[in-house]
């Protein structure tokens, strides 16, 4: 109960004992009026909070990161009673940015629709929401408020795609098991053909060829291509608190930018997600790349290994790996050995180091690796994605 409540029902309550003291007419009136005034105060403002109808919806369900979204928030009252003010705390869903208020103006049975642009900086769920309705009566008599549950606009924010050139798996890289990686299994015949220039004389069919009187070659069926396995480092982020939003989202998009550059280049491509809940994705065709955006938007980087493990573990599967592709905010000497390690197997690695800056150690590193067969890609997060591209070292594996 506010003051001006109190001081209200002490007059109303203060004529009725003078009425009833006097028996004066004018006095009953007066507090009978205050009485009602006090009455309809009480049911315009109850009545509004019970029944305003609350909407909310977002320009679209999907956006990526970067862009802006409008969310729509419709009120409509269906009431009579005039209440005199009405106001909806909404939840914010931007940095910085606390819950903000929406003071609601609009004639009874009619509707009223105030729109709210959301700035969509990093990938992830943003959600935006009525937290509580509040309503007070024309004459300030008395509050209401209430929460407001399942009035809420979300929006999944994906990582931007960027462009980056494909590594390219040359016949040198044949891995651990190279003769799945042969263009042909020569142990799968499937037929025979006629000779044509730059045929290899072991393919050459002799009995068909002395049979016919010309050369005949034998054909065999096609392997599947090496697939590329990539890595991306899902431990909690080392930076400071404002960073690390920004840091995870140039990792996300590092790691989907690979995933397309090889799809597109006509190579399956896995990516496991070694989290707390971990999981895998894979895909062969550039359509595929919806799924791996999906897993990314909803990442948390919260791995329980560290990276050194994560790559240790996936050595046991490069047997029909053609490249691997590590996506990371470190680069040090442990995880270099490990990536020559991984080079010396006969498979193709890059590595993507997200990092703004650099130190004499990791120049140094980075050269050791580059002569050595492994290319390092730096990402600066708080650069644009196709200012990172004009950074590539090299697009292909040599």
């Amino acid at each position: 109960m506010s003051g001006r409540t109190g001081v209200f029902l002490l007059m109303t309550v203060t004529l009725l004992i003078i009425a009833l003291s006097t028996g004066t007419a004018v006095y009953y009136l007066l507090s009978a009026m205050l009485g009602m005034m006090a009455l309809l105060a009480f049911l315009s403002a109850l009545l509004t909070l019970m029944t305003l109808e609350i909407g909310l919806a977002a320009q679209k369900k999907r956006a990526t990161r970067g862009e802006s979204v409008t969310v729509r928030l419709r009120v409509r009252r269906r009431t009579l009673l005039p209440p005199g003010l009405v106001e909806l705390e909404v939840s914010a869903p931007d940095e910085g940015r606390g819950n903000g208020r929406v003071v609601v103006v609009n004639a009874p049975f009619r509707g009223r629709e105030y729109r709210y642009t959301i700035k969509c900086a990093h990938r992830g769920v943003y959600e935006m929401g009525v937290a509580r309705l509040r309503v007070t009566d024309i004459f300030g008599l008395f509050t209401f408020s209430r929460r407001v549950k399942e009035r809420m606009a979300r929006v999944e924010v994906t990582p931007r795609l960027g462009r980056v050139p494909a590594v390219m798996v040359q016949p040198s890289d044949t891995g651990p098991q190279g003769r799945v990686r042969m263009t042909e299994d020569m142990a799968s015949p499937s037929g025979v053909r006629g000779w044509q220039e730059g045929d290899s004389l072991k393919k050459v069919h002799w009995k068909l060829t002395a049979r016919r009187h010309e050369m005949m070659v034998r054909t065999f069926e096609e392997s599947a291509r090496p697939d590329f396995l990539i890595l991306l480092d899902c431990s909690p982020v080392n930076a400071m608190q404002s960073h690390v939003r920004t840091i995870e989202d140039a990792l996300c998009e590092a790691a989907a930018a690979a995933a397309l550059a090889q799809m597109e280049a006509g190579y399956p491509v896995r990516m496991p997600l070694n989290t707390k809940n971990p999981s895998e994705i894979s895909g062969q065709m550039p359509g595929e790349i919806g799924h791996f955006l999906n897993a990314l938007t909803w990442l948390s980087f919260d791995s329980p290994y560290s990276y050194e493990q994560v790559i240790e573990l996936e050595l046991r599967r490069l047997l029909r790996t053609g490249a691997l592709i590590l996506v990371s905010t470190r680069l040090n000497a442990a995880l270099a050995e490990l990536a020559l390690r991984v080079r010396q197997l006969g498979v193709a690695v890059q590595y993507v180091w997200v990092a703004e800056t650099t130190r004499r150690e990791h120049e140094d590193m980075k050269q050791r690796l580059e002569l050595m067969g492994v290319t390092v890609r730096r990402v600066n997060p708080w650069q644009e994605t196709e200012a990172d591209i004009s950074d590539t070292n090299q697009g292909a594996i040599q």
